[in-house]
């Protein structure tokens, strides 16, 4: 039997548009401009003079209502039936050119552009998420569920961002970073489901008596052209944009300058190393803004069950047939008491404080410790985007060309995810659970990918003859020739 609900609906228009972003290698100083993300001040005194990102992105999607499972050719949904508090969090990213410029007296500056995806479904009581297009298994037969809610939020924008990071202390041993994203945000669409109560028995015929249906769903104005809304228009590229808005990123960094001798070549020349620290502590508030959206023509609150619906319905064959948010209103006024939703509405943007430790070991190996805690509460906003509390810890070796890293992540629910990532020059590839490649159930997926050119500070130019002297994130300065070499220049 076919349902489209409008809460299905919202799950393939945006999740099939960031929770975890470039895990493990987002918070290495050889991120360079995409660390800017997550540190704004991660920029001042980064390693690369310059560094560009011709193209990015990242997608990862995690839950708990269901599994992918694949029969062959094809692959079903399967949901789970148990008592856990359920959850689902999507998240993608796709990034343009994006640059990072390093200025004398420890300054830098970056720019960014990229157009972002987010779903995000919180605290879902289990009974009805789980039964919904189900009641005649026999599992539901002959019972009781009270009390469901829920909340789910999902928005799609583009975002333009400026950074400025500066080292405002170094004593040679200690130095202090500070660093500020500005950004400009321009809204495709938002849409949400808000089940506030939801009381309900089920018959031995599969039936539903229903004592108590209360809930709010509803989309951004713009989307009411578009089949799956208000309209029949298919979706062809992106939606019309939506007022701009402001968001902004604040991060500081504490760095201890290492103590170690710098590296040594093969003949035994020294090399200033490309990252000097040898512990960094920083702390970041990131995605501090929100978005407005006009409330859609089909947004719609239901108030509570029509007092003249007096006996058992079939909620299947109701909802046979609905595959937009106004059949969904159509059908809801058949049989509760319910109202349009004027005015506006707002979405926080997935609003995180970062703590990050980062450890280097020497001879190219690091360890990193990221604790994202969620902060959408500070907005003052109608719903939210999030991502969920976590705690990521990062063993990594890496060199100026080329890297691996193995993020183990787990968040405030229990959901483990062991990923893995490799740089090689220009390249890095990477994904956020590497037993989601290979599982034939999936609970969750994702990737993450970035195009590169960048030149490094340290050993750009060599004045002595020894030595490799690195060049660039993708070549190497080759030695001075005999015929050209200064004379009594022996170092």
């Amino acid at each position: 039997m076919r349902l489209k609900v409008f809460f299905f609906t919202l799950l393939l228009a945006f999740s099939s548009a960031e929770a975890q972003r470039f895990n493990g290698f987002i918070y290495s100083d050889f991120s360079g401009i995409l660390g800017a993300r997550v540190q704004p001040a991660s920029i001042a005194g980064s390693p690369y003079k310059w560094d560009v990102s011709l193209i990015n992105g990242d997608a990862f999607i995690t839950n708990n209502i269901g599994k992918l499972e694949r029969n062959g050719e094809t692959s079903t949904i399967t949901r789970f039936i148990d008592d856990k508090t359920k959850f689902l969090q999507a998240n993608a990213s796709v990034g343009g050119i994006s640059a990072m410029l390093s200025l004398p007296n420890n300054q830098a500056i970056g720019i960014q552009y990229q157009l972002r995806a987010q779903v995000s479904a919180n605290n879902i009581t289990p009974d009805f998420v789980s039964q919904v297009n189900r009641f005649t298994d026999a599992r539901f037969l002959n019972s009781t569920t009270e009390d469901q809610s829920g909340e789910l939020a999902a928005a799609v924008w583009r975002e333009l961002s400026f950074t400025y990071a500066k080292v405002v202390h170094d004593d040679g041993y200690n130095r202090w970073k500070f660093g500020v994203t500005a950004k400009m945000i321009n809204t495709y669409g938002g849409a949400y489901v808000k089940l506030n109560d939801l009381d309900y028995d089920i018959n031995g015929q599969g039936l539903a008596q229903f004592t108590n249906w209360q809930m709010d769903f509803g989309y951004s104005f713009n989307l009411d052209p578009f089949d799956g809304f208000n309209g029949n228009e298919q979706f062809n590229g992106l939606p019309p944009k939506n007022k701009y808005s402001s968001a902004y990123d604040i991060g500081v960094v504490f760095e201890r300058r290492a103590s170690r001798a710098p590296p040594k070549t093969a003949v035994g020349t020294r090399l200033e190393p490309d990252v000097d620290y040898e512990f960094r502590v920083s702390a970041s508030l990131i995605d501090i803004g929100r978005m407005k959206f006009t409330q859609g023509l089909a947004s719609t609150r239901v108030r509570g069950i029509d007092p003249g619906i007096t006996g058992p319905l079939d909620l299947d064959q109701l909802l046979d047939g609905v595959d937009d948010a106004a059949s969904l209103a159509q059908t809801f006024d058949t049989f509760t008491d319910i109202e349009t939703i004027p005015g506006t509405f707002t979405l926080s943007l997935p609003t995180t404080l970062n703590l990050n430790f980062d450890y280097n070991f020497g001879n190219d190996w690091w360890i990193n410790a990221n604790g994202l805690i969620d902060a959408s509460g500070l907005m003052p906003t109608d719903l939210k985007l999030n991502y969920l509390s976590n705690l990521t810890i990062t063993p990594r070796w890496e060199q100026s060309r080329k890297a691996v890293y193995m993020p183990v992540y787990i968040n405030q629910i229990g959901d483990f995810h062991l990923g893995l990532a490799a740089r090689l020059g220009v390249l890095t590839l990477g994904t956020q659970n590497l037993g989601s490649l290979f599982a034939p159930e999936r609970t969750n997926f994702g990737f993450f990918f970035t195009l590169n050119i960048n030149k490094l500070v340290a050993n750009s130019q060599k004045p002595y003859c020894f030595g490799t002297g690195r060049g660039s994130g993708m070549t190497r300065t080759k030695r001075t020739p005999l015929y050209k070499r200064k004379k009594f220049l022996f170092f």
